[in-house]
C-alpha cells in the first residue's frame, strides 16, 4: 500500500528525500493532529465525609458575647478531570488514559452547631450550606504522581442562619454571600504497606492538603441597629448588599485528608477541616470559627 509523504515522514519512510529536519517537523505536526482527534472522556472521584468539634461564634447584631459549642459537619464532593484515549493498550488489553490538566470540583458543605455563653444561659444556634464550584490546573506533577501540585480558584455560594435564643425583637441574623476565592491543592501519594501484587491498589495512600483564601465578593447584611422588618417591610434599604474584600471578609479554609485505599475504587478517609468564616460590615463584627475531625470514604478514579 502506497502511503502518502506525510505519513511517511512520520514513520520514517527512507525512501522520502525529505530533509532530515523537515521531517521532524512533519512527525510533530501529525502527532499534535493525532492527539487533537483522540476522543476525550473524563474521570472523577466522590467523596462524602462526616465530622464533628468545637465551634466558636460572634455576631454583634444580636449580641456582644462569644458563644462556644459543638457543631457536625456533612461534606460531599466530587472531582471531574478530562482524559484522552491513547491509541495503545497496557498488559491488559485496556486502553491508556491520558489525564489532562485542568480539573473541576463541586463541594456541598452543611454544618450546624449549637453554642453556649460564658454563663451558660444563653445559647446561639448555627447553620450554613456552602456550595464551592472551582477549577484547578496541574502546575507540578502528573495527576497519579508522587508529588501533585494543583491551584486555581472556587466561587463560594453561603446561605446560612444564626438564632439566639434569649433575643426578643431581633433573635435571627440571615446569612447570604457569595465569594470568589483563590486556592491551592497538594497531594502526596505513599504506600502504607506492599502487598503481594505490586500493581494493587490495596496498601496505596495520599495525603492531600486544600487551603482556600479570600479575594472578593459581596454579602447581604442588615445595618447596626437596623431590623429585618424596616428592610422587608418597610423597603428601608440601608446600604444591605455589600462588596465584601479579602479585609472586609478574611474567610479562610483549609482541609488535611489522609486517605487509605482498600480496594481498586473505595478509600477510607481521616481528616481535619478548619472552616473560618470572618466578616466586618455595617459596623458589625461577625465570625464563625469550626473545627471538625472527618471521617469518610471515597470512590472513584
Amino acid at each position: 500500500m502506497d502511503l502518502n509523504p506525510v505519513t511517511k515522514a512520520f514513520l520514517g519512510e527512507s525512501c522520502m528525500p525529505i530533509h532530515r529536519s523537515n521531517k521532524w517537523l512533519m512527525r510533530a505536526a501529525l502527532a499534535l493532529v493525532v492527539y487533537h482527534l483522540l476522543p476525550i472522556t473524563s474521570s472523577a472521584q466522590s467523596y462524602w465525609q462526616i465530622g464533628s468539634g468545637p465551634t466558636e461564634v460572634l455576631d454583634t447584631y444580636l449580641s456582644q458575647e462569644k458563644f462556644r459549642g459543638d457543631g457536625m459537619t456533612f461534606l460531599m464532593a466530587s472531582e471531574r478531570r478530562g482524559v484522552k484515549t491513547i491509541a495503545t493498550q497496557d498488559g491488559d488489553g485496556k486502553p491508556l488514559l491520558m489525564p489532562l490538566r485542568w480539573s473541576t470540583i463541586v463541594q456541598n458543605q452543611l454544618s450546624l452547631s449549637v453554642t453556649e455563653d460564658r454563663d451558660d444561659n444563653k445559647s446561639m444556634m448555627e447553620g450554613t450550606y456552602n456550595l464551592f464550584v472551582g477549577r484547578y490546573r496541574s502546575f507540578i506533577g502528573a495527576p497519579s504522581a508522587t508529588f501533585h501540585v494543583q491551584a486555581g480558584g472556587l466561587a463560594n455560594v453561603g446561605l446560612g442562619f444564626l438564632y439566639n435564643t434569649r433575643n426578643g425583637n431581633n433573635p435571627a441574623q440571615a446569612r447570604i454571600g457569595l465569594q470568589l476565592m483563590p486556592s491551592g491543592v497538594a497531594t502526596w501519594r505513599f504506600r502504607l504497606f506492599s502487598t503481594k501484587s505490586a500493581t494493587s491498589d490495596t496498601g496505596k495512600a495520599s495525603l492531600r492538603y486544600e487551603l482556600d483564601v479570600p479575594l472578593v465578593g459581596v454579602v447581604f447584611s442588615p445595618n447596626y441597629g437596623q431590623s429585618y422588618y424596616e428592610i422587608f417591610a418597610k423597603d428601608n434599604y440601608d446600604h444591605n448588599i455589600v462588596p465584601t474584600t479579602f479585609v472586609s471578609a478574611p474567610n479562610f479554609r483549609q482541609q488535611l485528608t489522609l486517605s487509605c485505599h482498600v480496594s481498586r475504587r473505595l478509600t477510607l478517609q481521616l481528616g481535619y477541616l478548619g472552616d473560618y468564616q470572618q466578616l466586618q460590615v455595617n459596623n458589625i463584627k461577625q465570625h464563625v470559627y469550626a473545627h471538625r475531625m472527618m471521617i469518610g470514604i471515597a470512590k472513584g478514579l
